[in-house]
């Protein structure tokens, strides 16, 4: 209950956000929200499961070309061209996933990044088809069911987008603490045991590796309706690692320290491009200095707060038994 609370905090927060910024940052705020939410979605892989994937961009690229190119070539409604990207993203992972998950550690990172370069290049090479470096362009957004809520207003696509992220927020953040959710986190510390306790652990990473690029999916939906266009960089590993360094930075396992961080990263990054061309390198230097100084990542500032408050606390404050006071109960 106070999960869904401070979901719904945040969510009324981010609403009412573009009453105080202007035009640009309202748009700069709509993709950082949705490239949190991919690295939200890609920390139940890494931070829940411990397997490591530098290819999860392919399935938010390969969302966005399948909508992409059934709205143009094919006429389709978007409405139906977004579940037709969801499900073709959604049928490779389950293709791949119990092939890949097989594997760990650098294994998997290798594979994940060969296998998100192959869909990169079919991108870039087929070029009759999926435009090539060009891209798709020409992408036509929903058509909201109110008609007085023009989708094409940046506040209004805003809100559209927040509605679908909180959505996603809450969805992932019940699946995390569900049994299964949480027998990751088994999995994640030590596969025998799991084994042993008769838990199916191929099943379990399969299941953490279709979720998240499920996410990844819904976040590449609305990436692409925003831009009103697919290209190649939405297939790029560099994506990958952006949404993996987003999760290191948050906070492996918390689901909303990657969120925070894939959305910051993001913001930081559209910045730095505008002002250098090293903005690889700031980026990088702030990864060091994050693993240095905080281990933990993002989500372990509040533990250490809290401890530090611990800490400071006179020595009689708690008896042996928990109680406050050390005469107390005496």
């Amino acid at each position: 209950m106070r999960r869904e609370l401070l979901i719904l905090i945040a969510a009324v927060i981010l609403a009412l956000l573009p009453r105080f910024i202007s035009t640009y940052w309202v748009g700069l705020m709509t993709q950082a929200l949705i490239f949190g939410a991919f690295a939200m979605g890609l920390d139940l892989l890494v931070g829940y499961t411990g397997l490591l994937s530098l290819g999860h961009a392919a399935f938010f690229g390969l969302a966005g070309y399948g909508a992409a190119l059934a709205i143009t070539r094919w006429s389709l409604d978007p409405w139906l061209a977004a579940g037709l990207g969801i499900g073709l993203s959604v049928l490779v992972a389950l293709a791949y996933a119990p092939l890949a998950v097989r594997l760990g550690g650098l294994a998997l990172l290798t594979v994940t990044l060969a296998f998100g370069q192959v869909v990169w290049g079919l991108a870039t090479r087929w070029t009759t088809f999926t435009g090539g470096e060009n891209g798709v362009p020409g992408v036509s957004r929903p058509v909201l069911p109110i008609s007085s809520l023009d989708i094409a207003d940046p506040i209004i696509y805003y809100w559209f987008s927040l509605f679908w992220i909180v959505l996603l927020v809450f969805l992932v953040s019940r699946f995390a603490h569900s049994p299964v959710g949480l027998s990751l986190l088994g999995v994640r510390d030590s596969e025998t045991r799991m084994l042993a306790l008769g838990y199916n652990v191929h099943r379990r990473k399969v299941t953490a590796f279709v979720v998240a690029a499920a996410v990844g999916a819904v976040c590449g939906i609305l990436s692409t309706y925003f831009n009103k266009f697919v290209g190649p960089g939405s297939l790029d590993w560099r994506l990958s690692a952006q949404m993996l360094l987003s999760v290191v930075i948050g906070g492996p396992g918390s689901l909303w320290g990657p969120f925070v961080a894939g959305s910051g990263l993001f913001i930081i990054r559209t910045q730095l491009v505008g002002e250098t061309q090293r903005w690889v390198m700031v980026l990088g230097f702030l990864y060091i200095i994050t693993v240095l100084v905080l281990p933990g990542g993002l989500a372990s500032i509040p533990v250490r707060i809290r401890n530090r408050r611990i800490s400071t606390l006179p020595s009689g404050t708690f008896d042996s038994t928990g109680g406050e006071g050390g005469d107390v109960g005496r």
